[in-house]
């Protein structure tokens, strides 16, 4: 009797190898893309249009915003020096004073044109196990210049980050207590200035340690969901405070449908206002090309979503020891705090808030 032996050259052995081999493929990338396909996918859910009043600035508390959460940043922060170290602990007692998030600390060391350094980054996360992640994030570290604040950069962005966890405190916890996915995550970079002139290796330093350490280090319980492929959008604040800011869309195709929802939410709220408080739109309708060097190109790298809110062109006080609180405009940075705000509600589905 005639015995077959298939040495996998066959063809009738080699056809449904590749079948199985392919379906193998199929559902590993069914699997790992599924979060991917849900992120592009995200709807938000617009707030009632009265809700709009609810950020009225007649109603702000842009006193409290100002002394207690920006003016214990506007000091120099430079990394690695007891500034960056005062900057840090307030950061996190404000986190940490609302019982709400788990923050964790990125701590290394780099070596710099001046010599070692240790760098810090703050991470907050609202639920470390959910899958999906809203990231907003800001560097506050500042500019190794003499009597440089760097109010713009980055002392007002991360308050704003730290306004967004305070003021939406309720509904963030009532998203913690119902496992609700997207969770939000705050990152605060240090390290992102340059310590002597910008280069790829001089620059960027907190991000490109974080970026890397999070693309290794898997979602708390899963084991094939990194923290990187966890973000569903990476939302960049830089250069915010100045009487002029303007943003542009850089990343339209990826992200552009949630710009565009930033630029119809400040629509409604401008219109709210009525004509009391800031008058001028910052979200314009550029498309811009290219991309500014920032602390989400480690990021982009990894094909993170990304949507930049930086002012272009940068405000005229950049890098100048003018950057500084006398040269801030509150009525645009309640304004941006406002829609960034309304967005949070929209894209977490928060529960709207009542005025």
């Amino acid at each position: 009797m005639p015995i077959c032996r298939f040495n996998g050259e066959h063809p009738l052995f080699r056809a449904p190898l590749l079948f199985i081999f392919s379906i193998i493929i199929i559902c590993f990338l069914i699997f790992t893309l599924h979060d991917r396909f849900a992120r592009v996918k995200h709807g938000i859910r617009e707030i009632d249009s009265k809700q709009y009043q609810c950020f009225s600035p007649i109603t702000d508390n842009s006193d409290e915003f100002r002394s207690k959460l920006l003016q214990p940043l506007l000091i120099p922060r430079v990394s690695g020096t007891p500034g960056a170290a005062q900057a840090r602990q307030h950061i996190v007692s404000k986190l940490r004073s609302t019982n709400t998030w788990n923050v964790d600390f990125d701590t290394f060391d780099a070596i710099t044109p001046d010599g070692g350094v240790e760098f810090t980054n703050i991470i907050a996360t609202l639920d470390p196990t959910a899958t999906r992640r809203l990231v907003l994030a800001c560097h506050y570290d500042s500019k190794k210049i003499p009597n440089f604040i760097g109010a713009t950069d980055s002392a007002v962005p991360c308050a704003i980050l730290l306004d967004i966890a305070l003021s939406l405190q309720q509904q963030l916890n009532e998203l913690k207590r119902n496992k609700g996915n997207p969770t939000l995550q705050l990152i605060f970079f240090d390290g992102e200035e340059a310590v002597r002139e910008w280069t790829s290796a001089d620059s960027l330093y907190g991000s490109r340690h974080l970026a890397t350490k999070m693309r290794n280090t898997n979602v708390d319980g899963q084991q094939n969901i990194n923290q990187l492929d966890a973000i569903d959008m990476f939302v960049l604040l830089d250069l915010i405070g100045h009487k002029e800011v303007q943003f542009a869309n850089f990343y339209d195709r990826t992200t552009g449908k949630y710009y565009n929802r930033l630029r119809n939410i400040e629509t409604q709220l401008l219109r709210s206002y009525n004509n009391n408080g800031h008058k001028r739109s910052v979200f314009s309708s550029m498309v811009q090309g290219g991309h500014i060097e920032d602390d989400h190109i480690p990021f982009l790298n990894y094909d993170v979503p990304i949507l930049h809110l930086i002012s272009v062109p940068f405000p005229p006080t950049w890098h100048r020891a003018d950057d500084n609180e006398a040269n801030l405009d509150f009525p645009s940075i309640t304004h941006i705090r406002n829609i960034m705000k309304v967005f949070v509600i929209e894209y977490l589905h928060l529960k709207q808030q009542i005025c």
